[in-house]
């Protein structure tokens, strides 16, 4: 009674360890690690901040249109100021109108003209103005100006596609790493498993005195050798989780189980026109494009710098001195300015020129990453083919070890196979297990390489 009841004590403590253990794991799909990688990832973040920072410049590029309004407001203050004395004199006589509208005085009058004193302790000027200048032509600089910011902001659209799509692949690395290296664990057991039937199955058999010891510590060793590689693949399995975790931005030790179908069917996706996709559809190609075009404006803002500028402006001024000037009054002006370049030693020319060579430049870069997309798309290809071709020899391979360890257990349970022979048999069972399940993984992340390397990896509409 007391021993049933130790029992039911154990098992109960068993029991909730196993539940308690489960509810403290994080379980996780892909799905789910992709968001979460998306939501953490600081270089993404980066990108994002980028491209506000772009949508701003746009929106300064295209006040360069509006009129521009200043006011001003200056204070002179002169403390000591000696005044203003000016004599008195008697005023100058002409023989007629003419000749004193000329400055031609004959004589001087007996009309005395009182001197002025203005005796001032301080000078105060007071200065006010308000301004409005409005460009009208600029050889075409403000236009051109504005659509360098408009590429600049696909420009950062592009960027910030091109690491969501870094961030995907990145993730989905390691999501089927892990996933690679728990089913290899699970593989090991079971092969464990079967080594331990074996050894007390050879242990029977020697005590009976039906097999050597030689035969019995064959398995013992191939045994060992299977528990430390156990022990190894656990040990890889704690790296994975802990390299998955750093991409989600989670505590590396963070107890994490991921949940995919390991028994998903796997299809050989058509890939035939990704070159086609690629050219249409990568973003690096895109970028280098805008880029071709900045510089192609810049060629023009160049030639605009040395083409006639044409602008209007007004102000409204007024000025206030103290017991001299100290109505308000303002006054309005209006300007018009043309500036007219004549001559500057050939600078215009050599400009255009530099300009003409940053054109070349880009075109040059263009077509040297397009072949090396292509390049990329082709290997990728060819990857994703010999990914698939590597399943279907796996699954082959799986097939015929089960009947060859089968068969080879029968014939060793009747003496016609030795130890050895249903050593390697198991061994063979296991090693296309993990060439299976290798190869899966290996095509999951290829397809997601895949969606990248043609452009069709990109953030969902909505997300930026």
């Amino acid at each position: 009674m007391i021993q049933s009841i130790k029992y039911i004590i154990s098992t109960v403590i068993i029991l909730a360890t196993v539940v308690s253990s489960a509810t403290a794991q994080k379980v996780m799909t892909l799905e789910a690690c992709r968001e979460q990688a998306v939501e953490f990832n600081r270089e993404l973040k980066i990108a994002a901040l980028q491209n506000k920072e772009a949508l701003a410049n746009q929106e300064v590029a295209r006040t360069a249109y509006l009129p521009s309004l200043s006011g001003s407001l200056s204070l002179t203050h002169s403390p000591g100021f000696d005044g203003i004395s000016i004599p008195g004199y008697f005023l100058p006589t002409a023989d007629s109108e003419a000749d004193a509208l000329n400055g031609n005085f004959s004589g001087t009058s007996n009309v005395w003209k009182p001197g002025t004193e203005i005796d001032m302790n301080s000078l105060s000027l007071l200065q006010t103005g308000l301004s409005v200048s409005q460009p009208i032509y600029a050889g075409g600089k403000i236009k051109y100006s504005n659509k360098q910011a408009d590429a600049g902001v696909e420009i950062s659209d592009l960027a910030l596609n091109m690491k969501y799509s870094e961030v995907i692949e990145m993730t989905d690395q390691a999501f089927w790493n892990v996933a690679m290296v728990e089913s290899n664990i699970e593989i090991a057991e079971d092969y464990i498993k079967m080594l331990n039937e074996l050894e007390d199955q050879m242990t029977a058999m020697y005590e009976v005195g039906l097999q050597p010891a030689s035969e019995k510590l064959r398995v013992s060793v191939q045994k060992n050798q299977a528990e430390l590689g156990l022990l190894q693949a656990r040990n890889g399995l704690r790296l994975a989780k802990m390299n998955l975790n750093q991409i989600l931005g989670q505590s590396l030790d963070t107890d994490i189980r991921i949940n995919y179908d390991p028994g998903q069917d796997v299809k050989l996706f058509n890939t035939d026109d990704g070159i086609t996709q690629a050219g249409s559809k990568r973003n690096e190609l895109k970028i280098l494009e805008k880029q071709k075009e900045i510089s192609v404006l810049d060629a023009k803002i160049t030639r605009a710098d040395y083409l006639p500028t044409v602008g209007l402006g007004a102000q409204y001024t007024n000025f206030w001195i103290k017991d001299l000037n100290e109505e308000v009054n303002f006054r309005t002006m209006l300007a018009a300015q043309v500036s007219i370049p004549i001559f500057q030693w050939g600078q215009g020319k050599k400009k255009q020129r530099a300009a003409e060579f940053r054109i070349q430049q880009a075109q040059t870069d263009l077509q040297n990453t397009n072949e090396l997309i292509n390049l990329e798309v082709m290997q990728v290809q060819v990857q994703v083919e010999e990914a698939y071709q590597s399943i279907v020899i796996a699954q082959k391979n799986i097939a015929e070890a089960e009947e060859s360890l089968e068969e080879t257990r029968a014939s060793f349970d009747v003496g016609l196979n030795t130890t050895t022979d249903l050593l390697n048999a198991q061994a063979q069972w296991r090693e296309a297990e993990a060439q299976l399940i290798q190869a899966v993984a290996k095509y999951k992340v290829l397809e997601t390489s895949w969606e990248r390397v043609t452009g069709n990896l990109y953030i969902p509409a909505g997300e930026k």
